[in-house]
């Protein structure tokens, strides 16, 4: 039988490398598609991670899309300073940023409260509320360090980018597939085993 300990070693597994994946794809996407470091004179990997952490506003350097395959997907540097699918963009940046960060904390919190519970025997939930907590945290991290999200993934429809998924990045991604899988696993405490 798992241990209590070891949800939170799971968790923090999934923090960890989620998280790393995260910012190293966002810098990937510096890197690659803005000239944002070129044109900072950053060469060294040392000067490069400073200049993701301190240059802001980066698309007016955003290079042409990159297409990985290119009847549906390429990627695209893109800067939101909103939720998913442009949620909050009727607030002014202020308020927005103040509610956005208020709503993450509030939601990273209650992800941790409602993990604190699980069974160990309840892995695949321990699992899936560690992909929503990593994607939370990538994009408040995001928040935080710029008051907007790098995103970088775009998908579309047949050749045609005007009919496209909203732009998103890895943390969307464990955020969607997270609570995907949330809403399909079986609620409520898994049945205590009999003894032998």
């Amino acid at each position: 039988m798992r241990s209590a300990a070891s949800k939170w070693r799971l968790l923090a597994a999934v923090f960890l490398l989620g998280l790393l994946a995260d910012q190293a794809t966002k810098f990937l996407a510096v890197d690659r598609l803005t000239t944002a470091f070129q044109r900072a004179g950053a060469r060294t990997a040392g000067e490069k991670l400073q200049a993701f952490w301190t240059l802001r506003h980066l698309e007016p350097v955003a290079t042409e899309p990159h297409y990985v395959f290119r009847p549906w997907w390429r990627m695209a540097y893109v800067e939101n300073p909103n939720a998913a699918f442009g949620l909050g963009s009727f607030l002014p940046p202020g308020p927005r940023y103040a509610v956005f960060l208020l709503f993450a904390a509030g939601a990273l919190g209650a992800i941790l409260w409602f993990y604190r519970r699980l069974q160990p025997g309840q892995w695949l939930h321990q699992v899936t509320l560690a992909l929503v907590f990593t994607g939370a945290t990538g994009n408040f991290v995001d928040r935080l360090a710029r008051r907007y999200v790098i995103d970088f993934i775009e998908w579309y429809w047949w050749n045609r980018p005007d009919l496209r998924w909203p732009t998103f990045n890895l943390a969307d991604s464990y955020l969607s597939v997270g609570i995907v899988l949330l809403l399909f696993l079986p609620q409520g405490k898994p049945a205590p085993k009999k003894a032998e």
